[in-house]
């Protein structure tokens, strides 16, 4: 029996399924990427670094701010440039926010309908709009977050090497911090109403891969963990993550220690889940979970207790940033007489960074020359690390949808596959 799923609606970009069982065993499970290669990896090439982050910005219009701040982070790697306490909470806040927008929309509008069969999420919201509420008000919350500190939600431009080009004003951050709690009452009523879904019952061993930082759960910055117990740096993940190209299809995959793993919410709530903010560690506490979660559908849950956990921690972060008073920086790049653009190391240097996507681990590497162009560069998103893993999980879910109409095998897949929250356009970059 051959299973054919044209378009997979509901999220970014554009992917196709196909499948077959033969006598309840699974013959074949392929995800095939239909969106044309966009070769950003090369566009950077030749040109100065200030331009990287404004144009790797554009690999994704749901996640611009992690895309921009990890080739920051990366070129600053490289020219050697150590920017001051407060620009790296005010980037961290960008970051948390991302994170809670892209997962409340992904939550409520991509992948809850999904397990209450319903196809149509405007009839989705008339049956459930209390969350559907909280998910609206938290989606406009964490924008106007981004829009304060980055000057505009999509492909933010106050961010820069060296620190910002312009500063919010404390009236603002004031003004998001007045909002705080009721967005905290939105965050709980998120976790709440995903807590009560009924998940399928599937369970398959598989690794989890996520960026760990010893003082916080790990979003900005850290070294890699497996679950396994493997530490990771940033230096030496593509000698540990090996990725590679599949004929005749533009997004790359990618295998460590040739085996497919997990990234994003699930694999990082298995492997920080201790580091969590006090009430998301309450919330995960109260929900009696159990780790490691090899059940891949409960990434929708974990995504809302990180919904919470963001939530509290942009607050602890503005009230930190409050509590000092928000000071007049001048970037590091204008103090170090960046104008002209040159590496101020006067040779070629390399450097890398790793952050955390709405759906997993991102890496940028970009080696500079003296005269500030970049030689070369390579990018490993989220979605090409998992990519595999979804396959597997598909191999294992399909026999047990034997004896199901075609509509609710197909669901079932549809259903597995928008869990992961995955994005084809950051795939094909």
């Amino acid at each position: 029996m051959k299973i054919k799923i044209n378009h997979l609606a509901k999220m970014e970009g554009h992917m196709d399924f196909e499948g077959a069982l033969m006598k309840g065993n699974v013959g074949q499970a392929k995800l095939i990427t239909t969106e044309g290669i966009r070769l950003m990896e090369g566009i950077v090439v030749g040109r100065n670094y200030t331009q990287v982050p404004v144009i790797t910005a554009r690999i994704c219009g749901i996640c611009p701010v992690v895309h921009a701040l990890t080739a920051i982070n990366a070129i600053e790697d490289a020219l050697g440039i150590k920017v001051s306490v407060q620009t790296t909470k005010l980037r961290k806040i960008m970051e948390l926010a991302q994170i809670l927008h892209s997962h409340a929309l992904h939550l409520y509008f991509l992948s809850l309908p999904d397990f209450f069969g319903i196809e149509n999420d405007l009839e989705f919201l008339k049956q459930f709009p209390k969350a559907g509420k909280s998910a609206l008000n938290l989606r406009e919350w964490a924008t106007n977050v981004i829009k304060i500190l980055g000057a505009r939600v999509v492909h933010p431009i106050a961010c820069e090497v060296g620190g910002f080009k312009i500063l919010p004003k404390e009236k603002q951050l004031e003004e998001i911090y007045f909002n705080w709690e009721k967005a905290m009452f939105d965050a709980i009523e998120l976790v709440l109403f995903t807590a009560n879904i009924k998940y399928p019952s599937f369970v398959r061993k598989t690794e989890f891969i996520s960026l760990h930082n010893k003082n916080e759960y790990a979003i900005y910055s850290g070294n890699l963990n497996t679950s396994s117990g493997e530490k990771i740096s940033t230096k030496n993940i593509t000698n540990a993550i090996y990725e590679y190209q599949l004929p005749n299809l533009a997004a790359k995959r990618a295998k460590y220690k040739d085996k497919p793993f997990m990234v994003g919410a699930l694999a990082r709530l298995n492997n920080n889940h201790e580091q969590l903010a006090p009430q998301a560690k309450k919330a995960v506490a109260d929900l009696t979970l159990e780790f490691p979660i090899h059940n891949t559908f409960f990434n929708v849950l974990a995504q809302a207790i990180e919904v919470l956990h963001c939530t509290e921690e942009i607050g602890h972060l503005i009230r930190d940033i409050l509590k000092v008073g928000l000071k007049d920086e001048v970037s590091q790049a204008k103090k170090l007489k960046l104008i002209a653009f040159a590496n101020p190391k006067n040779k070629t240097t390399k450097g890398s960074a790793l952050m955390e996507a709405p759906r997993g681990i991102l890496y940028h590497h970009y080696e500079i020359d003296r005269d500030g162009r970049i030689v070369s560069t390579q990018i490993i998103t989220p979605t090409v690390l998992f990519l595999n893993n979804i396959e597997e999980d598909l191999r294992k879910l399909l026999p047990q949808t034997a004896e199901m109409s075609p509509k609710e095998r197909e669901l079932k897949i549809k259903t597995l596959i928008r869990a992961y929250d995955p994005c084809i356009s950051c795939a094909t970059h």
